[in-house]
């Protein structure tokens, strides 16, 4: 017994050749009378509209129809019976005008079985076009007429009308919809749409289950900096991995073997046949771009929430050499009191100029979905494109947001004070030194004496290598100048070793190395520069902490300043104390302790006519380093102190109400104004005076001073204290993102798109915020992305839960009612837009290739019985 073979899917989609007519060739055929005039006869006998039947066709014309409209139209439409009174219609034919009587003939309802009289109307209706037409058909999609949306009574031409409507495509997928509305009405099964829809729920659920490894592993490796891709990564991902030249293929497709080898349904989904895996560099880029507008939207909504921010800015080169500009935002979260620096984007610029950055800026903040109306500080370094008064960025965001208030990164303010510091002779020359001295066993074979003669020392020593003194944070040098005192004895001895090398460039650099650090004034030198760096080292740490307020950071200046200003008051037994272990050195190495000759004509070094060394050394080298220090250090931060001034007022407990006047004045559109803003500043702020004085535990910074202020009872204070938490202290955060950008564009990935960088970098820099793999399975440019499966099914959309056996959802002309769940066929066959004249959302066709299309695929597919369709 054979089996009988399955047709091929293209015999159901063949079309027929067959010239039909069209709407516009049976418009002309009513409309051709030979010049006739229409005059209806108010002499014959017509009937009456007393009886208006509701199931009268007309009622039902133009309009949006429900299912059960729909039923009453096939199965209980009026039709009149034999003996109706059908009105007569006189025509005035050709020239000589004679007349001709006319009216519907009852015969022709056995005729064409599809026909109804409309007794409102006084004309003939299709019932089928009526129900289930769209409101556009035929070649070119032309607008229906005659039949279908409005009445025909030209019965001169009628039976050739009647004749060239029953052999019109869309009249006979009309009939054939109608069969199938009944077939189901009768049956209540499942209608062919809702089996489509339960295959598509389990392939969607199923298919999302196999997706989140895949976004795991995107995920996993944005987390941790570990590149995706690899020398090869096509192909399928097992058999790949089981052929004898095993490539690199990267960490992404990695990650999912290995997760394969304890996951039989990852397994089965990498091992079953067709293309689409989701696992090519397209598929991921369209995921870490989700994952990218996932996070974004988080900040965003929290930055919105707080309506209060600032803004950070700063710039650099990425290794392709396009320059980054990294945006971070500043801003306090309300709920939880906690206090946010958060990376948005990395953004490329070619305008550098203050007007170009300013406008960059501003525009991607807005773009982010930022309300630029609560920005209330911008944070950047001292470049003059960024901080000048006229052209500068600062200058030009003020000017279209004047509560933006400039402050001038501290971490780079301090920075500029020991830099100043620093350009004592003795000392300039030093730190000059010690960058030669490092430079000099930086290769690998002077490493290796280095090296040698620390590990044979009698002495144990952590420090193995001399660290290289950073060019840009002056205080970060302090760790450089702590390691070298320590190996001190070590780099002396091994630059004796290499200065008896038969290389003479190397052995001559090595002796005169040497003698540089065995002078005394080199390690007077050394050992101030330590003990003053390593006072203002705390103080630059806590700068870049992101925790820290603008008066702390104030405060803690001044803590250090005055901690120099002890160091200048006592600088006689300071200095004692450092030339005692200088001459500790210098014993040990026989280091002659000398005053330098001195000149009256000298101007290159000092010339200070004292008795002693160590008087010398300590009026030559140290006072004056600290007195430079002291001094920057209290000019620079002066902007700092100036800003902060106003603020003061809400941590005083006796402080003048003109202070807070002048304050709440400045940001009256912050705070609640009904018309009495000063008298009720003023209350509140007599009673938080109250509470500053009752409170044994005073609030060092204005983040402490919010956690106690209750916010019902002391808005406007509350209010105030947030902006004065935001204002920006430091740009350490953007520092930090550039460190992320180096180890995720690389020299071997520097031809990443901006997206996939911006995407992996915020994924790698706020691994604060949590992402879970449903947000970006639900995202709407992976939803997209999904829609692309093998066969052509929308198999990753969100779909309805809702029970619709049997409800057919009308649209209007207009698409008001469209269902985003609505497919026709030709969204599922060739994935084109649902037409705004569609007149069903469920599968309905637009066109009868279509309908053929569609019924025979399912036919083929097995889903439907042929009997149905």
């Amino acid at each position: 017994m054979t089996s009988k073979k399955q047709p091929n899917i293209q015999s159901f989609f063949k079309s027929t050749t067959n010239v039909l007519p069209t709407q516009e060739k049976l418009d002309n055929i009513q409309n051709k009378t030979d010049s006739v005039v229409l005059i209806s006869d108010t002499n014959s006998p017509t009937s009456s509209v007393s009886h208006i039947n509701r199931h009268d066709i007309f009622n039902y014309v133009k309009r949006v129809l429900t299912q059960n409209e729909i039923h009453d139209i096939l199965n209980s439409i009026w039709i009149p019976d034999v003996n109706y009174n059908f009105p007569v219609k006189i025509f005035i034919v050709g020239k000589d005008k004679t007349t001709k009587r006319l009216k519907f003939q009852y015969k022709w309802f056995a005729s064409f079985p599809w026909l109804v009289y409309s007794d409102i109307d006084n004309g003939a209706y299709c019932k089928f076009c009526v129900a289930f037409s769209t409101n556009y058909a035929g070649i070119n999609n032309q607008t229906l007429g005659s039949l279908v949306t409005k009445k025909y009574d030209n019965w001169k031409h009628a039976l050739e009308y009647f004749k060239n409507h029953s052999q019109l495509e869309y009249h006979k997928k009309c009939i054939l919809d109608s069969e199938n509305f009944l077939n189901i009405i009768k049956n209540p099964t499942l209608s062919v749409d809702k089996q489509i829809d339960i295959g598509r729920k389990k392939e969607i659920i199923e298919n999302r289950k196999n997706i989140i490894p895949v976004v795991e592993a995107i995920i996993l490796c944005g987390r941790q900096n570990m590149a995706l891709r690899g020398h090869r990564d096509s192909g399928n991902i097992l058999k790949t991995f089981s052929d004898d030249k095993q490539n690199n293929d990267g960490n992404f497709r990695a990650i999912l073997r290995y997760r394969a080898q304890g996951d039989s349904d990852m397994r089965s989904y990498l091992e079953s046949s067709g293309t689409i895996k989701y696992t090519s560099s397209t598929s991921q880029n369209e995921i870490i771009d989700s994952c990218n507008k996932v996070l974004l939207n988080k900040i965003v909504s929290r930055v919105n929430e707080a309506k209060c921010f600032s803004v950070f800015a700063d710039e650099t080169a990425d290794v392709s050499g396009i320059e980054q500009v990294s945006l971070c935002v500043r801003y306090v979260e309300l709920n939880t009191l906690k206090l946010h620096e958060d990376f948005l984007q990395f953004v490329p610029a070619v305008d550098m100029t203050g007007k170009g950055l300013a406008k960059l800026i501003i525009d991607n903040l807005q773009h982010f979905g930022i309300d630029t109306t609560y920005l209330r500080g911008q944070g950047y370094d001292g470049a003059a494109s960024m901080s000048g008064k006229f052209n500068g960025v600062q200058a030009h965001i003020k000017d279209t947001h004047p509560l933006a208030i400039y402050v001038h990164c501290s971490a780079h303010v301090l920075n500029l004070v020991v830099s100043k510091s620093c350009s004592v002779t003795q000392i300039r020359d030093c730190l000059a030194t010690l960058g030669k001295v490092r430079d000099f066993f930086i290769f690998p074979k002077r490493k290796s004496i280095l090296r040698f003669h620390i590990e044979n020392s009698s002495e144990t020593s952590t420090k193995k290598s001399l660290k290289r003194s950073c060019e840009t944070r002056w205080i970060e040098r302090f760790h450089a100048i702590n390691d070298f005192i320590e190996l001190y004895e070590y780099v002396i001895e091994a630059l004796d070793t290499i200065s008896e090398w038969d290389d003479n460039d190397t052995s001559n650099k090595a002796r005169r190395l040497r003698s540089s650090i065995l002078d005394i004034e080199f390690l007077i030198s050394l050992f101030v520069l330590n003990k003053g760096f390593s006072i203002g080292l705390p103080l630059s740490k806590f700068l870049q902490k992101s925790n820290i307020d603008l008066k702390l950071a104030v405060q803690l200046a001044n803590d250090t300043k005055k901690e120099l200003q002890e160091l200048r008051t006592h600088v006689d037994d300071v200095f004692k104390k450092i030339f005692e272990e200088v001459k500790v050195v210098a014993e040990k190495f026989d280091i002659e302790i000398k005053i330098p000759r001195l000149s009256k004509k000298q101007t290159n070094r000092s010339n200070i006519p004292l008795n002693t060394p160590e008087q010398y050394y300590r009026a030559s080298i140290l006072i004056p380093y600290l007195d430079k220090f002291i001094t920057e250090l209290e000019e620079r931060f002066n902007v700092h102190r100036s800003i902060l001034s106003g603020f003061d007022s809400l941590f005083r407990e006796n402080g003048p109400i003109e202070d807070i006047i002048i304050l709440s004045n400045k940001y009256n559109a912050d705070l609640q104004n009904d018309g009495t803003q000063n008298e009720i500043i003023e209350a509140e702020y007599k009673l938080w005076q109250r509470k500053l004085m009752q409170t044994t535990e005073k609030p060092n910074n204005a983040l402490e001073a919010m956690a106690m202020c209750n916010q019902s009872i002391y808005p406007n204070i509350f209010k105030l204290l947030q902006i004065l938490v935001t204002l920006p202290v430091s740009s350490a955060t953007n520092e930090r993102t550039f460190s992320n950008l180096k180890r995720i564009k690389t020299y071997l990935r520097n031809s990443m798109s901006e997206g996939r960088l911006n995407g992996l970098a915020m994924l790698s820099i706020n691994k604060n915020y949590s992402i879970k793999p449903e947000e970006i399975s639900n995202e709407s440019v992976v939803r997209e992305l999904l829609e692309e499966s093998d066969d052509d099914l929308s198999s990753f959309s969100e779909f309805d839960d809702t029970d619709e056996d049997n409800t057919y959802l009308p649209q209007n002309s207009s698409g008001d009612n469209q269902s985003s769940n609505g497919k026709n066929a030709d969204q599922v066959l060739s994935k084109h837009r649902l037409i705004k004249s569609s007149r069903f959302i469920k599968w309905v066709p637009t066109n009868d290739v279509e309908m053929q299309q569609f019924l025979g695929l399912l036919m083929w597919m097995g889903l439907v019985p042929k009997c149905l369709v």
